[in-house]
């Protein structure tokens, strides 16, 4: 899932189907753990992933494609 952090706009853009996504996330933690998980929430799975990358940047953090000019 691609969701776009935008420094000049200071925006986080998730995709349009985003909260259905993390619904799907829920459902297959409670089914799994029983219960033991907490479920997932719309800005705490954004944190969530945010602090992984950043804690594993050397692997995590890319730099995008140059993109190219269509002549």
């Amino acid at each position: 899932m691609r969701i776009i952090l935008d420094t000049d706009k200071k925006t986080i853009t998730v995709p349009h189907n985003y909260q259905q996504k993390l619904n799907d996330m829920n459902k297959l933690i409670a089914e799994y753990s029983g219960g033991a998980m907490k479920p997932k929430t719309f800005t705490g799975y954004i944190d969530e992933i945010w602090k992984e990358c950043i804690a594993n940047s050397d692997q995590c953090v890319v730099t995008g494609k140059k993109p190219t000019s269509k002549k």
